[in-house]
Formats: structure tokens, C-alpha cells, sequence
């Protein structure tokens, strides 16, 4: 049993027998015999294994790799040693390593943990959960090159992302709370130009973040044909919060969400598009046909991970899922939201877990999202200067770009699509 803290097993286990197509795998081991056994197994199932016995040659050859196996028989210490030394390297940052511990003490666990390892397995081990660990590692590293997370965090060019779903498989992850505030947050840069849609069709909150009492509803847009495919009509249904954000609200009531179809939803985020600069989507947590036709629509998708067990394999599953529907090309950004005062998972736990890189950390604060709700006032427009306030308002910046200026009043705004032109023609 795994202590708090330390990743469990059940995270990062993917369903045995998938092997990664063309993964090359980098063994340190000075035992040549040890080193056999490891090599056989995992050429038997399809990987490209190379053995090196030491440190040099690792450092050497590591970057032609996608998984480096750390199996240096002797002193344990020297072994954490090369792991740590191993991260240490920005070159090596991004391939995933499996130390070997040869002990099934926790503590030996823990400091291949703390030295940079991604996941340890103990002697002796059993060839099919060798085989699980490394098609895990694999596959979710692989993921994550391929979902490579914002940069602009960090000074480069800002990304301009026209639609930007927030999404989270399970609730009380505080996915309403982050959407809100980068819609919030934008909206406030450019009035008018922001449009938040609660597609928590059952029981979508947003109305109360904000705390509004929308006259119409996603479940009256659906019934309005023409506004469906009208910009300016669509813009009619909305209501206009005083940040400057336009909310398109979720039903009223759960059996109302059922008159949301799919295809609905493909023509709301459609025009959508034609009406407004930028679209947040409020995906809340449930999976289904039309949470998928916004996730397929997306240029960018906002994940919430709160340091949770339970929660972690949560997301895990629902990047399995992803992969499998061959939902993988959008780039995402994953937030860590520390709901819990205590620290129980780290983040590189978290990431290590995943397989993924957080690109925001919300800090545990029990007033101010408490405070923000019951008021209804988001915290980047009450509390502007707060650290989350801050951390969420450069991230809405990232995301969507430089500010543009609002439009005069009384004349509408230029549209670079083409079907605006014809409408205005």
C-alpha cells in the first residue's frame, strides 16, 4: 500500500499488452545477467532495447531513447545519484525514466521519487507488470510531446485561441470557477468581444457565478432556427454580465438540457464564432455527444487536476479515452488546483502520474473562491490583485492573445470571415 504522497499503482497502469510502436528503451545495468532477463522480456513484446553499464555510455545514447530503465545493481545511493543526475540534464528532461529498486522498502521508493524518477517498480517483480509500467510511461509521455502545453507563460508570443473549452471528467474540480474567470478576465481586456457558454447542460452554474438571471437559455436557442445561424440573433439570447462578458446560460432545469441536440450545439459554436472574437466553453464533467462536438471544435482545451487520487485516475482515464477516439490534436493546458490545505500529492507527482507537464498552479486559499460564489463576483474582477487573480489573468492573456480594441458605438464590428462579408453585402 502506497503511503499519501506517493503515486498509486492503479494511476498509471494502462490495460497490458499495447505496446508503443517503434519506442527504443535505454537499460543501465551492470549486471549482465539481470540485464538479459530485461532485455529478452521486452524485445519478446516489440521494443528496441539497448544495454549500457554505465554512466558515460547512459548520458551518451540516452537522447536517441524514449524510456530510460535504471537497473544499477550495488549501492542504492549511487543509483539515486545518476537519476538525479539524469534530470538535471536538459536534454534528458523530457524522457521518462523506471528505476529499479532493489528493495520493496517505501523509503527506497521515495527517493528514486524525489531524484526525478517517474515511476519506480521493486525486486522482484513480475514480467507482466515490468511490461504495464513501461507501456504506461510510454504511452503517456508520448501524449504529452504530442500535447505540449503553453509557453507564452513564460514571455514567449502570445497563442490566440478563438475557442477554448474548460473541461474537467469529475466534478468539484472547480472547471466553472477557472472558466468563469477566463472568460471574466478577457472580457475585460475587450468589452463585448467575449462569449461564455455553460454547456453543464444539466446542471450548469454559471448564471450564479456571475450572478445572473438570464431571460433565455441554451434550451430556448435551440428551439430558434433562424438564431442559430444568425450572429447578430444569436447575440440576443446572451446576457451581458457588466465585465463586458456575454453568457450563454445553461437550461434552467436537468430535463431541459435534452432539447440540446448535438447538431445544436455544432451551429451554436458556429455562429457563435461569427458573433463573437472569443468562445469560452464551460464543459462541466460529463462525457457525452455534445461535450465532444466542442472538444472536436476547440483550438485549445483548459484541463482542471485537483492532487487527488480518485481525481488523478479520473483524468487519466479520460486521456486514454481521448487517445483511443483519436481526440489528441488539440493542444491543451493543464491546471493544478489545490483545493486541499494540506499538500498529499506534489506536483511532480501529478505530472509524473499523467505523464504531462502543469502549466498553472491555483494556490489553497479557503476564503476567496468561497467568497467569489456566494457573491457572485469572480475573483479576477473582486480580487484583481489576489495571486490567484493574477496567475488566472496571465493565463486568459496566454491563451487568447493581445487585447483588440473595442468597436465604436453604434457600428459594427469587421468580421474576417468570409460570411460575415456576404451577410453585410
Amino acid at each position: 500500500m502506497y503511503p499519501l504522497g506517493v503515486p498509486n499503482r492503479s494511476i498509471i497502469l494502462p490495460v497490458p499488452g499495447v505496446v508503443v510502436p517503434a519506442s527504443n528503451i535505454l537499460l543501465i545495468e551492470t549486471d549482465p545477467a539481470a540485464g538479459d532477463v530485461i532485455t529478452d522480456l521486452l524485445t519478446r513484446v516489440g521494443y528496441n532495447v539497448t544495454s549500457v553499464t554505465t554512466a558515460e555510455e547512459a548520458f551518451r545514447k540516452a537522447a536517441e531513447n524514449h524510456l530510460l530503465i535504471l537497473d544499477v545493481l550495488g549501492e542504492q545511493a549511487s543509483s539515486v545519484g545518476l537519476c538525479r543526475e539524469i534530470r538535471a540534464t536538459p536534454a534528458l528532461a523530457a524522457i521518462p525514466v523506471l528505476a529499479i529498486s532493489q528493495t520493496d522498502e517505501v523509503e527506497d521508493r521515495i527517493h528514486f521519487l524525489e531524484a526525478g524518477a517517474d515511476d519506480v517498480i521493486a525486486r522482484p517483480f513480475d514480467a507482466r507488470e515490468l511490461e504495464a509500467r513501461v507501456e504506461a510511461l510510454l504511452l503517456r509521455f508520448r501524449r504529452s510531446r504530442d500535447r505540449a502545453p503553453l509557453a507564452s507563460l513564460d514571455g514567449g508570443e502570445p497563442l490566440q485561441n478563438r475557442m477554448v473549452v474548460c473541461f474537467s471528467p469529475k466534478g468539484g474540480m472547480g472547471t466553472t470557477t477557472i472558466a468563469v474567470n477566463l472568460a471574466t478576465a478577457n472580457a475585460l481586456r475587450s468589452p463585448d468581444r467575449t462569449l461564455l457558454i455553460d454547456l453543464d447542460l444539466q446542471w450548469g452554474q454559471v448564471a450564479t457565478h456571475l450572478n445572473l438571471k438570464p431571460s433565455h437559455t441554451l434550451a430556448d436557442l435551440a428551439r430558434d432556427d433562424m438564431a442559430l445561424r444568425e450572429p447578430e440573433l444569436i447575440r440576443t439570447y446572451s446576457t451581458r454580465h457588466d465585465s463586458g462578458l456575454h453568457v450563454l446560460a445553461a437550461p434552467g432545469t436537468p430535463e431541459l438540457a435534452d432539447f440540446v441536440l448535438p447538431a445544436h450545439v455544432e451551429q451554436i459554436l458556429r455562429t457563435s464564432l461569427d458573433a463573437f472574437d472569443t468562445v469560452v466553453v464551460d464543459g462541466g464533467s460529463m462525457i457525452d455527444e455534445r461535450i465532444l462536438v466542442a472538444l472536436e471544435r476547440s483550438d485549445h482545451v483548459v484541463l482542471t487536476v485537483i492532487p487527488e487520487i480518485a481525481a488523478l485516475k479520473a483524468v487519466s482515464s479520460f486521456l486514454d479515452y481521448l487517445n483511443e477516439m483519436g481526440s489528441m490534436s488539440m493542444k491543451t493546458t493543464f491546471i493544478l488546483n489545490q483545493i486541499f490545505a494540506k499538500e498529499l500529492v506534489k506536483l511532480s507527482q501529478v505530472e509524473s502520474s499523467l505523464g504531462v507537464r502543469v502549466t498553472l498552479e491555483l494556490p489553497y486559499d479557503a476564503f476567496i473562491y468561497l467568497k467569489a460564489v456566494n457573491e457572485g463576483v469572480p475573483v479576477v474582477q473582486g480580487g484583481p490583485r489576489t495571486i490567484v487573480a493574477e496567475r488566472l489573468t496571465k493565463l486568459a492573456a496566454s491563451l487568447f492573445g493581445s487585447p483588440t480594441s473595442a468597436p465604436a458605438a453604434g457600428q459594427k464590428e469587421s468580421r474576417g470571415r468570409l460570411s460575415g462579408l456576404l451577410k453585410r453585402a
